[in-house]
């Protein structure tokens, strides 16, 4: 048979053996010659779906005359039948010798003349093609319209019609082989019959794709075997829906993904290298490797329409843990691995969103299934573990990662999705979550010893010890307590690091600075730390303990992982733990000092705490944009969340200082000030955002920086404004309705002239021109102000002694402007 576009596949190779060097490469580069599993690189050949187009564009005219002979038949039948000239037992009876005579001119024809490929092109299989029709529409007719059959003989009779076809199939080509699949699945559905169809149907509909992935694994058609694996698969679903039972479904799903990574390549058991699904840019699998992996996915995605959580978790489990192990011998379908993997975690979720508190129930009524799941998981992820040590190159590092994620990531979604330490014993799962961290530090011990105390395998298994130890004190301590575990562990990491030199810890250290940022922040939060109302209220000693352990712990880890070899994991690493506690810094002052100097929190310091966290944020998200050597799209999430983050913190600047400002007129929406002449909450909601928006912005280049920078300066100078108000008019009496005292207006304009002298004095220490102008304007608006403003309240000697100390000061800034601008090399330029 001449192929249909698809090609032969490579000859089996072991997993554990690199190729010979004086073998030239045909189809695919080996584990050896590839750096890593994931390498991208130019297309070759055409799409998959070309062969079958090109088949169908050279002989289509063969179909069609097959279909003009089949609706002769059919013509026939109805001829008979309206003039009444044959019983319904002889018209069925010519109907049956119709296709046998159809069948037997096929047979005779390829015996003589041959079929593709030869004068007769594909005749032969064209007139067998139409006899196998007429032969199931006599059946059918038997039993629809003459009752002539029981549906139990009529389905028989449809399976051997079928089994008969595709048995042609191997000697005629693959439209007999196609015909004899379809017509097998469709033939239970073309009976009917009433009632919840049978389970024994999921291994009829087995037997199909048996046949025609074991026909088609020898005549290597291809795309009848992508027929093979998707017609059975479902028509299961379908018998599912009409009510056939649950697990029947995931037998038939499991059997046809195994036998899909075997039979097409004409063997029993998995076998073969060559280009993987992974690499599709450099090279086209060939059509085993696509039928495998196109059976994989097919089956992962149905078991989710099982309609039944247990069947779901248990199947996926079982499937995760069959791939590593069955595909031993194929190297071709590694990554095929990540499949099941991906697709149990995705159940879990799925489940935990969709079923929300009916997860109860099932806790409720089965409480092993999670401890079933996860033991599922580890023996998967020991499978995979055992894989690695028989495979080569990228390959090695590919199985060890799965096989250590694997267990630790099914238990964390768990607990994430289905909150299992709520509605079950949280001890329970604690004892879980230590129990896989003693069987990752097992792993690590047996891989140290192996491995001369190198390697990804030590290196993730350790990393994953400490995750799951982190994840058993979540479930067991208090909040302060979580947090002060967590940045023991990093410590505890850093020094493993330093000890045993391995990087990978990088990752731990990376993910609990994360984490403690998320505890401070978020869960419990800074409501927790804080006090608010509902928020549980931490107490004094649970707030000092989780800002030290915020503080200290990713200190001391990047102390301790200060002095040693840099690569490209502990740059990463290092940049997230310093970016996170630098964020950590003017986070834990803002806490220190809302939770300790004042009784309450009013609107606008709550603004202002949320400006500053929300400016810390974008900070870090920019300064690891900057850093981080990531892919272009993570680099752009992370500027698109600092956007957000940063748009976040105007609207709450914005609103601390126009809405809900205690200079509002509008009573409702402000509140008092809290605390006395200087040490009050106007530092938390103005001060404390607009020096944060200056320090972080201190470096950086950018346009917007500079836009930035004036909005820090002003929240400054805005917060000066207001406690000087304070200072005449008291806590309750800010708002602008009031009016202005006199000394506050006098106060005002003598602010005005130390912000000069500072900004000129700033101008000598940095040498920059921009400082001075400022410094002048500001004396300038001082200057203005006192004539226009200030003199009319002042009369006697208290205005003779009011201008005569605003001239003795202005002679002093005008000399002090005349210093600063010879000592930049300038002349005394103050116009």
């Amino acid at each position: 048979m001449a192929s249909l576009g698809w090609d032969a596949p490579p000859e089996p190779a072991a997993e554990t053996a690199p190729e010979p060097a004086e073998q030239a490469p045909e189809t695919a580069e080996t584990d050896t010659q590839r750096p890593s599993p994931w390498s991208r690189g130019k297309r070759e050949t055409s799409p998959l779906w070309r062969g079958l187009f090109n088949w169908i564009k050279a002989n289509w005219i063969y179909p069609v005359a097959g279909a003009a002979l089949i609706m002769a038949a059919v013509y026939l039948v109805q001829y008979s039948i309206e003039r009444g000239l044959l019983s319904p037992q002889a018209r069925i009876a010519l109907a049956l010798l119709l296709g046998a005579v159809l069948v037997a001119c096929g047979e005779f024809i390829r015996r003589r003349w041959g079929d593709e490929g030869s004068s007769a092109r594909l005749l032969p299989s064209t007139l067998s093609g139409a006899g196998i029709v007429a032969l199931l529409a006599a059946i059918l007719a038997a039993f629809h319209f003459y009752a002539m059959l029981s549906p139990t003989v009529a389905l028989l009779g449809l399976a051997a019609v079928s089994a008969f076809a595709m048995g042609l199939g191997w000697v005629h080509g693959p439209l007999l082989a196609t015909i004899g699949v379809v017509a097998g699945v469709s033939a239970p559905f073309l009976i009917g019959g009433g009632g919840a169809p049978s389970d024994m149907l999921y291994a009829y509909f087995g037997l199909i794709a048996v046949f025609g992935l074991g026909i088609d694994g020898f005549k290597r058609w291809g795309w009848v075997s992508a027929l093979a694996v998707v017609a059975p698969m479902v028509a299961g679903v379908l018998i599912r829906f009409a009510g056939a039972g649950a697990f029947g479904l995931s037998a038939l799903t499991i059997l046809v993904a195994l036998l899909a990574m075997a039979l097409p390549s004409g063997v029993l058991i998995p076998r073969g290298e060559g280009a993987r699904i992974c690499t599709w840019r450099k090279a086209r699998p060939s059509a085993p490797t696509l039928v495998s992996a196109l059976a994989l996915a097919l089956s992962s995605a149905i078991l989710f329409l099982v309609q039944d959580t247990i069947v779901l978790l248990l199947s996926l489990g079982v499937l995760a843990m069959i791939v590593p192990l069955w595909t031993r011998f194929a190297p071709v379908l590694s990554d095929q691995g990540l499949l099941p993997v991906l697709a149990s975690l995705a159940a879990v979720a799925v489940a935990g969103i969709t079923l929300q508190s009916g997860v109860f129930l099932i806790l409720a009524e089965r409480p092993w299934l999670p401890f079933a799941a996860m033991a599922l998981a580890v023996v998967a992820g020991a499978a995979m573990v055992w894989r690695s040590r028989l495979a080569i190159g990228g390959w090695r590092d590919f199985w060890a990662m799965l096989g250590i994620g694997y267990p630790g990531a099914m238990l964390v979604a768990f607990e994430l999705f289905w909150s299992l330490s709520l509605w079950s014993d949280a001890a329970t799962w604690s004892l879980a979550a230590m129990a896989l961290a003693s069987a990752y530090a097992g792993v690590a011990l047996w891989a140290a010893k192996h491995d001369s105390g190198q390697g990804l395998l030590l290196g993730a298994s350790a990393t994953a010890a400490f995750a799951m130890i982190a994840l058993a004190l979540m479930l067991s301590l208090s909040f302060s307590a979580l947090t002060l575990a967590l940045a023991g562990l990093m410590i505890i990491a850093a020094a493993m690091d330093r000890r045993f030199d391995i990087p990978l810890l990088g990752w731990f250290l990376a993910l609990g600075s994360m984490a403690i940022g998320w505890r401070i922040v978020v869960n419990p939060g800074l409501s927790w730390m804080l006090g608010w109302d509902g928020s549980g209220s931490a107490t004094a000693i649970e707030v000092i303990l989780s800002v030290l352990a915020a503080i200290g712990g990713p200190a001391v880890a990047l102390a301790l992982t200060a002095g040693l070899a840099r690569g490209k994991l502990r740059d990463w690493s290092s940049v997230i733990v310093e970016t996170g506690l630098a964020g950590m810094l003017p986070i834990s002052l803002s806490v220190l000092i809302a939770r300790f100097f004042f009784d309450t929190i009013s609107i606008h310091a709550h603004l202002g705490l949320q400006a500053c966290v929300l400016i810390i944020l974008a900070w870090v998200q920019m300064r690891r944009a900057e850093h981080l050597r990531d892919s272009r799209a993570l680099g752009l999430v992370r500027r698109v969340l600092a956007f957000f983050f940063g748009a976040g913190a105007g609207a709450m600047i914005v609103g601390a200082t126009v809405y809900f400002s205690p200079l509002s007129t509008n009573g409702w929406s402000a509140d008092a000030v809290v605390g006395v002449i200087l040490l009050n909450d106007l530092l938390l909601a103005y001060a404390l955002p607009g020096a944060t928006l200056i320090w972080v912005l201190r470096h950086a280049t950018i346009r917007v920086a500079g836009l930035g920078r004036i909005i820090g300066y002003g929240l400054l100078v805005y917060w000066i404004g207001v406690v000087i108000r304070h200072m005449w008019q008291g806590g309750t009496g800010m708002s602008m309705s009031r009016g202005f005292a006199q000394g506050e207006l006098y106060a005002y304009t003598v602010a005005l002239l130390i912000a000069g002298a500072i900004a000129l004095a700033m101008a000598l220490r940095v040498g920059r021109t921009q400082y001075r102008i400022a410094g002048l304007a500001l004396i300038a608006i001082a200057a203005s102000k006192a004539f226009l403003i200030d003199a009319s309240g002042l009369t006697g000697l208290m205005r003779v002694g009011a201008f005569l100390g605003l001239g003795g000061a202005l002679v002093g800034l005008a000399w002090l402007n005349a210093w600063v601008a010879a000592r930049m090399g300038r002349g005394p330029d103050i116009h």
